[in-house]
């Protein structure tokens, strides 16, 4: 019976060591997959592992692609360059006096007239003006804004050109010719003979050129950014003239006057065509005195005989 018995503990001891043991190699193999990819000690990848947290500081990366996938930044607004321009009409009574007062409106807001045109009132064409403003970009508005309290505007149309890729460009080309300039100079200041230095030289006058011309488009575009321009048109709001309608002695006056007219015309042609008529008609009397001559040398024609005329030519009959 004890026998037994310990046989029986022993069984069971020897089962309990057995599947301790499978337990702990079931463990190993879980926690080494063999189908998990070998990291070799690098970083780990965030994309690949979405459960694990990123750590702290990461989220730049993240940032990053949100923010559009590495395009371009757009400008901020005080960095953006844009050109103004258009066109503006008006039309009030006097239009000579009224762009006195445009003119005014734009020096008084720091701009100037760049082109003034205007006409007077005639009887068949009101007066008109015409004024090309240069004003500031940041008074632009101010302006169209007095303008508005002078007389009635019919049309404004305004239009803005960006031009901030333009201006960068150019500040970065003329930095680069500035740079290679000096550059230049230091080569040319230690030279070593001859050949090098009149080689350096010219390299140097072609690339102070090519600065020169960058400045010059660099300033007239900066001029245009800060300066907007604007057409400024100004129409009568009347056709009359000075005199009035026309009445029909005016037009009494405007046909005699063309009648005048066409009259100088006709005699200006006719002074025109003298000298050639009187030379076709010397031209006409020398062939007529030709022709005349050559008609008086040709010969008589020949008289028939007088023994014909008198007795005609016998019938046939009677001939035997």
């Amino acid at each position: 019976m004890t026998r037994r018995l310990l046989s029986m503990a022993g069984i069971v001891i020897a089962g309990s060591v057995l599947l301790t043991g499978c337990g702990a190699l079931g463990g190993g193999q879980s926690a080494v997959d063999p189908g998990a990819p070998v990291t070799d000690g690098s970083a780990p990848d965030w994309a690949e592992q979405p459960d694990v947290a990123p750590q702290p500081g990461s989220d730049s990366g993240g940032d990053e692609g949100a923010s559009g996938g590495g395009q371009p930044e757009e400008a901020p607004d005080e960095d953006r360059a844009v050109i103004i321009s258009g066109t503006m009409s008006m039309r009030v009574g006097d239009p000579i006096t009224m762009a006195d007062a445009v003119a005014d409106a734009a020096e008084a807001r720091g701009g100037s007239i760049d082109r003034r045109a205007e006409g007077a009132s005639t009887d068949f064409q009101p007066a008109w003006a015409m004024l090309t403003v240069r004003v500031p970009a940041t008074q632009v508005e101010d302006l169209l804004t007095a303008l508005r309290g002078l007389g009635e505007v019919t049309s404004v149309d305004l239009g803005e050109q960006v031009v901030t890729d333009q201006v960068r460009d150019l500040e970065v080309r003329v930095e680069a010719s500035r740079a290679s300039v000096d550059r230049l100079t230091d080569l040319l200041a230690t030279a070593a003979d001859t050949e090098t230095l009149l080689e350096v030289e010219a390299q140097l006058t072609q690339r102070t050129s090519e600065l020169e011309q960058l400045l010059s488009e660099q300033r007239a575009l900066e001029d245009q950014v800060a300066m907007s321009t604007i057409e400024v048109r100004i129409s009568s709001t009347t056709v009359e003239g000075p005199t009035g309608t026309p009445s029909f002695w005016d037009g009494l006056v405007a046909g005699w006057s063309a009648f005048l007219a066409w009259g100088a015309t006709a005699l200006y042609a006719l002074g025109q065509s003298i000298p050639a008529l009187v030379a076709l008609a010397i031209l006409a009397l020398v062939a007529w005195l030709v022709i005349r001559r050559l008609l008086r040398r040709l010969p008589a024609p020949a008289a028939a005989p007088a023994s014909a005329v008198a007795n005609p030519a016998t019938p046939a009959s009677r001939v035997e």
